[in-house]
């Protein structure tokens, strides 16, 4: 989407150059009429400054088009309290998943209507939350709770599956009176996005958090203070945020760890920040 905007700027601008060039053969045209009655020893001068600038246009109308590079920064890592600190964001927008415990943990022995009960009284034991995939999005944002001020959680709703909306108060609460996070959390049924229709689910996303990101700037926390968090959501979820955080300001961080040979995660948690923006080659 940047990258054909940009283009279709310099394509304006391709035409736009060759409108002025002929407008300024026009009046070089009236001027030389002008000159030939009045001033005709300047013709030739005249004459030679216009081939000389109808050479140059060429020249450069023969250069590539310039094309587009994605400049990516080296990614901040958080590994401990001390650089918790330092990279903290005091706004952060990223996704509630739809609870699923670990395998082998009596949560995963719960049926889904159990599981709805326990997210509606908030027994976050019985959910056994630390072993569920809710623990990496409550990890990405206790890395920002010591100025953390917003936080944004987008759940999902549809017309045949409730969705994640019923867990999005399961993490506030649980950051709030677990882990002692004091911010204003921003959830429920504005911030959800349908699911009923795959195919537009990137651009429901997309905007969804660019309203997100307008909301914060109304609040005062400017882009640069903002992180979005990829860690979890469905694919078309994940590049609607990726896409509306193009405008190079904005950056994003999901939840890293490590790999054993057989590519199954093993060991910490630790949230990894990119900063990255489009630059204009050539």
């Amino acid at each position: 989407m940047l990258s054909h905007r940009i283009r279709r700027f310099l394509h304006v601008q391709q035409m736009l150059s060759g409108l002025a060039g002929l407008g300024f053969g026009l009046l070089l045209s009236v001027f030389a009429n002008w000159l030939s009655e009045k001033w005709i020893w300047l013709l030739p001068w005249v004459a030679g400054i216009a081939v000389l600038a109808g050479l140059i246009g060429f020249f450069l109308s023969l250069r590539k088009p310039p094309g587009i590079d994605v400049a990516i920064q080296s990614p901040l890592t958080i590994r401990s309290p001390q650089e918790a600190k330092k990279y903290a964001r005091r706004g952060f927008v990223g996704f509630v998943p739809l609870y699923t415990p670990r395998r082998g943990t009596e949560a995963e022995k719960l049926t889904p209507e159990e599981r709805l009960r326990a997210a509606k009284a908030l027994d976050f034991d019985r959910l056994q939350v630390k072993e569920s995939n809710l623990w990496p999005t409550i990890q990405a944002i206790l890395a920002h709770s010591s100025r953390l001020e917003h936080c944004w959680l987008l759940a999902t709703r549809g017309q045949e599956v409730t969705g994640s909306l019923p867990y999005a108060r399961v993490l506030a609460e649980y950051l709030r009176r677990r882990e002692g996070v004091n911010c204003k959390f921003h959830y429920g049924g504005e911030y959800t996005i349908p699911l009923d229709d795959d195919a537009l689910v990137l651009g429901k996303t997309f905007r969804e958090v660019q309203r997100v990101f307008q909301e914060a700037a109304r609040l005062g926390i400017p882009p640069p203070e903002m992180i979005a968090d990829i860690t979890t959501g469905v694919r078309s979820m994940t590049l609607g945020m990726v896409l509306a955080c193009l405008h190079g300001d904005q950056d994003i961080e999901f939840i890293g760890t490590h790999y054993d040979e057989t590519g199954r995660p093993v060991g910490e948690l630790f949230p990894l920040i990119f900063s990255f923006e489009p630059v204009l080659r050539g």
